[in-house]
């Protein structure tokens, strides 16, 4: 166990060490020879873009695969990978995420290979836990950016609703939002007032929010901010009963998390902890026994 530790400490150092230092010159060289100056900007992108570039090769060979279950991921990755603004030199898309999860999957079976020899289950395992690390994280930043807009909706709607009841029009309380608030919701908002004031209608900026979130209180949010610009009245109250709304619906899930807690931990404490209280409960009889042929 204490070899199997230490090799890992020694890949995972070893695979830092040339990251960096491939990173480190491939910021220096493309700084001198101005190339990918937005990716430059910040060197760890670098790698990706690279990534993102090889993948290319690869994607007319994706995109032959018909299986439901494939073409059902790709939407699904390609639904949270629009919510996150990358660079104008990092497009990324599913088929290069997948091609990302390809490569990790490799190099998951390169490091068993060092550690393990030649154990095909122990490679196709590492190999396997390496692909869906991204998505992992990619699921993880995508729940944490969509909870906390839906966390901020009641409070902008709130503020919303005084502003406009104090006197101040539509776009200037939008605006104020923007200049007094920071988050994603605001980010977003403040996307919307650069559309509108590009010319853009108000209606269609914040339904092209809406469709990139593709959540139901923000396009409940929406869709009441659209009946109160299209009839003229009502929108204070509207945005209030909206607040109120969500507020529950929040409380409600939190409730029903809160009761979950329990049921959950029951799967850890049934493999990790319950294993540990036997063996100390009856190692010492077991040795006892193994040793003498008695457990007194």
């Amino acid at each position: 166990m204490i070899y199997l530790s230490l090799s890992f400490l020694f890949l995972f150092f070893a695979f830092y060490i040339l990251y960096s230092g491939f990173e480190n010159f491939l910021g220096k060289f493309y700084a001198k020879h101005k190339f990918y100056e937005t990716a430059v900007k910040n060197k760890r992108n670098i790698i990706l873009l690279h990534l993102i570039n090889l993948s290319q090769f690869f994607i007319p060979f994706f995109k032959k695969i018909k299986s439901k279950i494939f073409i059902d991921y790709i939407n699904k990755v390609d639904n949270m990978l629009k919510i996150f603004d990358f660079e104008n030199d990092l497009k990324l898309n599913a088929y290069n995420f997948i091609f990302i999860q390809v490569l990790c999957f490799f190099f998951g079976m390169f490091c068993s290979f060092l550690v393990f020899d030649t154990d095909l289950f122990f490679m196709l395992c590492l190999g396997l836990l390496f692909l869906i690390l991204p998505y992992m994280k990619l699921y993880e930043q995508y729940n944490k950016i969509t909870m906390s807009m839906v966390k901020q909706i009641p409070d902008v709607a709130n503020l919303l609703a005084i502003l406009i009841y104090s006197g101040i029009d539509f776009i200037g309380a939008i605006n104020k939002i923007i200049n007094i608030l920071d988050g994603h919701l605001i980010k977003e908002f403040r996307s919307v007032s650069e559309k509108i004031s590009l010319g853009v209608d108000t209606k269609v900026a914040f339904n092209d929010m809406a469709a990139k979130y593709d959540l139901l209180q923000l396009n409940t949010f929406v869709k009441a901010l659209n009946i109160s610009l299209d009839t003229g009245t009502g929108l204070t109250d509207s945005l209030y009963k909206i607040a109120e709304q969500i507020n529950t619906e929040n409380v409600a899930v939190a409730e029903k998390k809160a009761h979950e807690a329990p049921i959950k931990m029951l799967i850890p404490m049934t493999l990790l902890v319950l294993p540990t209280i036997f063996i100390l409960l009856f190692a010492p009889f077991v040795i006892s026994f193994i040793k003498s042929g008695s457990v007194l």
